[in-house]
This record gives C-alpha cells, structure tokens and sequence, in this order.
C-alpha cells in the first residue's frame, strides 16, 4: 500500500498541511520541523505523486547540475560528493537531478528544453558570461566552489581554511613555509593564497615570493611541477599546498630529491578528499565539507524556484584542521 501524507503526519507528530509545506518548501515551517517531516519521509520511503504535481505546480521537479567537462563526478571526488549532496536533497524534496557537462553554449540545452526549474553550477571552470546570461534569463541558480556579484553561492571559506593550515604549521616552528598549486588563475587557490599570506602577516613572517611556485594550468601533474619549481628556487622547511593532489605530487618530488616528509619538509594540503589518508605518510589537510555543500545548494536552489524575488545570498562552510603524518605534529 502506498505510503501517504497522512502517514507521514503520523511519524512526523505534525498535521498533513504541515508536511505539505515542508516537502514543497511553502509557508513558515521551522527547520527543526521540516527536518523531521524529510526524515520521516525518508524512513517511509514517501515518494510523492510527481507528475500530478508537477503538471498543478506548472514546474518540471528537476534541477539541473552543470559542470565543466574536465572536472570529475566519480564516486569520492570533490564534485562528485556536491552532486551526491544535492541529490539526496533533491530527492527528499521530491525532485530529480540532471547533469551535464557541456559548457560550450550560451544556455545549457535542458534550460533551452525547459526540463528544469533551476540550475546549480559547480566550480570555477563555468564560464562567466554563461552565468550572467543565465542570470538574465530569470533562470534560478546557485553558483557551488564559485561566486559573483548577485548571483547565490555556496562556498568553502578558502581565506580562513588556508590561514588556519599555515598557522598550524607555524605552530609547530616553521617559518620557511612554500605555496604551491596548480596555477594562480583558478579562484580557489587564489584565495588559500590570500589566505597563506594573511596567516604568514599576523605571525609576522615576511612574505617572500622565492616560496611560490605555480605548475601547468589545468594540466595532469601539475603539483608535481609546481613543487619542482619551488625547489629550484629555494628549499623551505614546510610547504602548503593548495590541494591534496598537489600536495601528493609535491610528497612525490620530496622524495626524488632524497628528502623526507615530514622530517625535511612538512606538507600540508587542502580538502581531505579520498587520496589524503593514503599518502605516505598519511596527509594533514584542510577537511572540505563537499557533500554539505551540495545539500545547501539543492535547498537554496529550490528556495529561489519557490519565491524567485530574493536578495542573492552567500553561503559559506567553515573547514577542519585533519592532523596526520605529513605535518610532523605526531612524531
């Protein structure tokens, strides 16, 4: 027998017309109660009667996630766990998720279709004048790891993450202290720098530009490079690196030059993605919340589908210190 409304009242302890707008994201409902109506949904296994109420609602009940084609949505990737997030939100909410990876057109071709009521966008790859097209179309959106002026986004406090990563290091006695990433163009990492260098000013270390180095735009082993570029320059004591794979390649050319980690050079990277606890040694890292991010673009996303005039938010997660080998801080 199907599962109904009234049941899901019933495990909830809340009146039917209270689930109805919590599922649909209507009326004043607080967010302790709409998170037990979407619990008690799940545990149900509630599926609303999408086709009706899509077809009353005048809406498709699909959101559509767009992503630039060199960006990876495997299992334990970075967009690949947003994606996860938004669909299991999307999901509770009675939507369905399509995704996409071609960039290459003023207007995805699921908005030209109509087959969705809003877009999320992930990453800083999407080009710019897209979003702004996007955005003069009336098209929802949410920007995820990106953001514009006037346009709602979820991000990650890169500035504060990268500060709290170089203080730990200076904590622990470092002062010669390298960046290296893939290259300075991409936002992210262009803001863990800023973040390198507000860390290093408050300790009052000087900045010294010898202790950076870029790698290949977007190219396979660019950590690898930026590293080798680093050491050719000058040989810190630490290293911040501005993501686990950089900093894993840059363990790797630690290595080729008959030093080790973290005995010679600390490393630091930025994510605590699935490669971080298998380095060797293991890497400290900034923990991004990836999942949580896509959950709260999927609920901002569906906010706007529901009352379109709003005032663009930010949205910005905090990120963890996760110490292992790489930083000495255990030996």
């Amino acid at each position: 027998m199907a599962v109904t409304i009234k049941d899901v009242a019933e495990r909830a302890g809340v009146a039917p017309s209270t689930v109805s707008r919590a599922l649909n994201n209507r009326g004043r409902v607080s967010p302790e109660t709409r998170e037990r109506v979407l619990r008690a949904a799940r545990e149900l296994g509630y599926r609303p009667a999408m086709a009706g109420r899509g077809l009353a609602l005048g809406r498709t009940e699909n959101l559509g996630f767009l992503i630039h084609h060199r960006q990876s949505l495997d299992p334990g990737s970075f967009y690949g766990e947003v994606l996860a997030g938004v669909d299991s939100e999307a999901r509770a909410h009675g939507f369905h998720v399509l995704f996409s990876a071609d960039v290459s057109e003023n207007l995805p071709a699921m908005v030209k279709e109509r087959r969705v009521d809003g877009l999320i966008l992930a990453g800083c790859d999407i080009p710019r004048d897209l979003i702004v097209a996007l955005k003069a179309r009336g098209v929802p959106l949410v920007l995820v790891d990106n953001h514009l002026d006037e346009v709602d986004s979820v991000v990650t406090d890169n500035i504060g993450g990268a500060r709290e990563a170089v203080a730990h290091l200076i904590r622990l006695g470092h002062e010669k202290i390298g960046f290296i990433c893939e290259w300075f163009g991409d936002l992210s990492f262009a803001e863990r720098f800023e973040g390198y260098k507000l860390a290093l000013q408050e300790h009052g270390l000087p900045f010294d530009e010898s202790l950076t180095a870029e790698g290949l735009p977007r190219q396979p082993e660019s950590g690898y490079v930026a590293m080798k570029r680093l050491l050719e320059k000058a040989v810190p004591s630490a290293v911040f690196a501005a993501n686990d794979m950089t900093a894993a390649e840059a363990i790797r050319v630690i290595k080729e030059r008959g030093l080790k980690v973290p005995e010679d050079i600390a490393v630091v990277g930025f994510d605590d993605g699935s490669l971080a606890p298998h380095t060797e040694p293991p890497l400290t890292t900034m923990r991004v919340f990836r999942e949580r991010m896509g959950i709260m673009a999927a609920r901002r996303l569906l906010e706007l589908i529901e009352e379109p005039d709003q005032p663009p938010v930010q949205i910005k997660l905090a990120t963890q210190l996760i110490v292992r080998g790489s930083c000495g801080a255990n030996n």
